[in-house]
C-alpha cells in the first residue's frame, strides 16, 4: 500500500472529501495531502533499500467550530496507519481553520 493509500485509509472514515494537493469542491470540511519530501535512507550496493516519505495532511473546517477532538482523532488515525506520531500546526486562513499534520513513514523498496 502506498503512502497516499494509507492516508486515504486514515481519513476516509471521517466522511469528508479528500484529494491529493488541491480540493476544488464546495464542502466546508475537507482533506488534502501531499509529499513534503521523499528520499532513500538505507543504502546497499549504492542503491536505496528503504525510502522515507515525509507527508502533510491538511484538514480544513469552519473557524468557529471546536477542532480539538477531531484534531486528536485524525492524529491517531494517521498513527494507526503506520506514520510517525504527527506534528500539528493550526492556522487560520480566510475564515477557515487549517490544521496541518506532518508525519513520516519508512518503507522497503520494491523491485
Amino acid at each position: 500500500m502506498t503512502e497516499f493509500e494509507k492516508i486515504i485509509e486514515a481519513v476516509k472514515g471521517f466522511g469528508f472529501p479528500y484529494e491529493p494537493d488541491i480540493y476544488t469542491g464546495e464542502e466546508e470540511r475537507y482533506f488534502v495531502y501531499n509529499y513534503a519530501d521523499e528520499r532513500g535512507i538505507v543504502f546497499a550496493d549504492d542503491s536505496p533499500e528503504v525510502v522515507k516519505a515525509d507527508v502533510q495532511v491538511h484538514f480544513f473546517l469552519p473557524v468557529e467550530e471546536n477542532f480539538i477532538r477531531i484534531k486528536n482523532r485524525i492524529r491517531k488515525a494517521l498513527f494507526k496507519q503506520g506514520f510517525t506520531y504527527p506534528e500539528v500546526t493550526v492556522l487560520i486562513e480566510e475564515k477557515k481553520r487549517h490544521i496541518v499534520f506532518e508525519c513520516s513513514i519508512e518503507e522497503e523498496m520494491e523491485e
